[in-house]
């Protein structure tokens, strides 16, 4: 193990801990949980969309479709079959990742990258939204889970479990990331995201290696989805939600392509500030707070335009080291 990973894995180690200890500081008020636990998955989104969109380069905006499908795929079973969420998540993310499979096989292999890459995912959220309308699929009403709770549902009456359990993805999710950027993956998706062409004439399966970034990406997201759900305590066509999809991707611009300490705290702090004003300001003057959250945005573009990862490198160098991953 080098001394670069110990380090990460130290950061990681000391960032759970406080994570850990958020709940107690809240003194378990709900409302307050459910926003850090809200703010926290988000930060998954944001750290899985590091791998295709940081690491590989590619402007994915279908966020909400690999998230909407495993967890609509895992509450359909739980509701239906009663298969338990902890069996039921793994065949979403598979779902999720043959969705991924299906669309992003082609796309690559006919070389659609850049701005037409991002258009084509953009309406793959429409699409679904649109299929699953229909009163064939999910139709015009909200759907809800089981009215039962406990472990083998992952449903409780208290948001502290449910944020526990996001808290231990969010681990996995850092973990799978440091793995990728120190492997060999990692190095290739850099090459691919700096220079495709340049990529490609050194040997690189560029089409392989993106479609591998875009698999493990769509995975977590499709494992993570029935969590969301459990948050939001409903699903339906509109869980498909393009403005959604975009702001997870505009959290990882933000944050800084590449950067798992950039992508992390562009999560935490704008989803937080947006739920926060969504719940006090937006409840008397309803918008508002959509007009701050996009003047917090602006202000990063202009003055930190690299994303939040910038201030991170800099504070690097200042302390006298660098190296690759958090």
């Amino acid at each position: 193990m080098g001394l670069g990973t110990r380090r990460n894995l130290i950061v990681l180690a000391i960032i759970v801990a406080v994570l850990a200890i958020i709940p107690f500081a809240l003194g378990f008020n709900q409302y307050y949980i459910l926003l850090a636990a809200t703010s926290l998955i988000f930060a998954v989104f944001v750290i899985a969309w590091n791998i295709i969109g940081g690491y590989a380069g590619q402007l994915d905006l279908a966020p909400m479709a690999y998230i909407g499908v495993g967890g609509i795929v895992t509450a359909e079973l739980l509701k239906y079959y009663g298969i338990t969420p902890w069996v039921g998540m793994f065949i979403g993310a598979g779902a999720s990742m043959a969705l991924a499979a299906a669309v992003g096989y082609p796309t690559f292999r006919f070389g659609i990258k850049e701005v037409w890459y991002a258009l084509l995912t953009a309406s793959l959220v429409v699409i679904l939204n649109n299929i699953t309308h229909l009163p064939q699929v999910l139709g015009s009403f909200d759907h809800y889970l089981p009215a039962k709770t406990g472990w083998y549902y992952l449903i409780f009456y208290r948001y502290q479990n449910i944020y526990y359990v996001i808290l231990g993805l969010f681990v996995a999710t850092v973990l799978i990331n440091l793995l990728i950027s120190n492997s060999k993956t990692g190095y290739y998706l850099r090459a691919i995201r700096e220079d495709e062409l340049a990529a490609e004439a050194l040997g690189i399966d560029v089409r392989k290696y993106k479609l591998k970034a875009l698999l493990t990406y769509a995975g977590i997201l499709g494992f993570t989805g029935y969590l969301y759900i459990v948050l939001q305590g409903t699903y339906s066509y509109q869980t498909f939600n393009s403005p959604t999809s975009l702001s997870i991707a505009i959290m990882g611009i933000v944050g800084g392509l590449g950067s798992i300490a950039g992508a992390f705290t562009s999560a935490m702090f704008l989803k937080t500030v947006e739920e926060y004003l969504r719940g006090t300001i937006g409840a008397t003057i309803p918008g508002l707070y959509l007009l701050i959250y996009g003047i917090l945005l602006i202000i990063v573009g202009i003055f930190k335009p690299e994303g939040i990862a910038a201030l991170f490198n800099w504070v690097k160098k200042k302390v006298g080291f660098e190296n690759r991953g958090m």
